[in-house]
């Protein structure tokens, strides 16, 4: 099962997508259409505009916004690929594997300047510019989670906090945000705004452990991703250090030597994903991401009108891509 869909509301954001992107004309706007489309979940803009409905908002007054978040979000898929090293974003090739790393930077540079140019382009007022400065905090959060993220590559001592602080920035900060500017474009109350980016932030949280949790429990085809990739960047991810605390000490002395890239990445990847599953940490991973789904769906009980966000709760965690 993948995100719950919100016909017509997917249409709407891809034409708006294409109204500020282009349409294909010039070789930025190819590369930029390419990042975009076919498009993936929506996850962002959807709950941006959800989130406004949850509180009595109306779609028009948040479609613009969420489509500017949307640009924003691939904007850094696109330079986590390359900082990653990554040939493959949703089962194809990656931007930077497809034209190059220099077009893709640039791709990446022209989707943020166009998301922040979208979400203040409506109408000027004291409601966009702290929709903005909400937006603008989580993206410095998820620049600095993606620099301790790089800074712990290879540490499998860098512990569970660590690990759940680069969650917490890298994804659900700019989850949470979009959710909270959602609430906020449309005049929600303080309480409103704040159960809404705990939500957020919460399913943010369940999102990324799930997404660490996909290479060991489904087939590449399934998920358009590589399996190998984290462990072929030998990056320490929640089942993986939760692996490695319950492991033995040979377990423990077979994930070191895995981690410093002394294995090729194909026997890596076996190698982790039968420790992973032997030590419970896989079924561990999962038990925790349900657990922030729940909380998440509690901050929805003060909302008026929350279905599609408790709908679209429980889809992150029951997804195979």
């Amino acid at each position: 099962m993948t995100v719950v869909s919100s016909e017509p509301l997917i249409p709407l954001l891809q034409a708006e997508l294409r109204r500020w992107v282009g349409n294909g004309e010039n070789l930025l706007e190819l590369v930029c259409l390419d990042a975009l489309f076919p498009s993936g979940k929506l996850l962002r803009p959807v709950l941006c505009v959800e989130s406004a409905k949850s509180v009595g908002g109306d779609v028009g007054a948040v479609l613009t916004f969420a489509a500017g978040l949307e640009c924003l979000h691939v904007a850094s898929l696109i330079h986590d690929d390359i900082v990653d090293q990554d040939p493959v974003r949703r089962g194809r090739a990656s931007t930077a594997e497809q034209f190059g790393i220099a077009e893709a930077l640039l791709a990446g540079d022209a989707l943020s300047m166009t998301g922040y140019t979208a979400m203040i382009s409506g109408r000027p007022g004291d409601r966009v510019l702290e929709a903005v400065r909400v937006v603008v905090d989580a993206l410095n959060r998820m620049c600095r989670a993606m620099m301790r993220e790089t800074e712990i590559r290879e540490d499998l001592d860098c512990g569970l906090s660590t690990v759940l602080g680069v969650i917490r920035g890298k994804t659900a900060a700019l989850i949470g945000a979009a959710c909270e500017s959602g609430a906020i474009l449309v005049g929600a109350t303080h309480a409103q705004k704040g159960h809404l980016r705990r939500y957020g932030e919460l399913i943010g949280q369940a999102f990324q452990m799930r997404d660490d949790l996909l290479p060991y429990t489904v087939d590449d085809r399934v998920t358009g991703k590589t399996a190998v990739s984290d462990v072929a960047n030998r990056q320490p991810t929640l089942p993986v250090v939760l692996a490695y605390q319950a492991a033995s000490e040979a377990d423990r002395r077979r994930l070191t030597t895995v981690f410093r890239g002394d294995v090729d990445p194909v026997t890596a990847h076996r190698d982790v994903l039968d420790i992973v599953l032997r030590t419970g940490a896989a079924v561990e991973t999962a038990r925790q991401a349900h657990a922030c789904v729940d909380a998440a769906r509690a901050e929805l009980d003060a909302l008026p009108h929350p279905a599609r966000l408790a709908e679209l709760a429980l889809s992150v965690v029951d997804r195979h891509r």
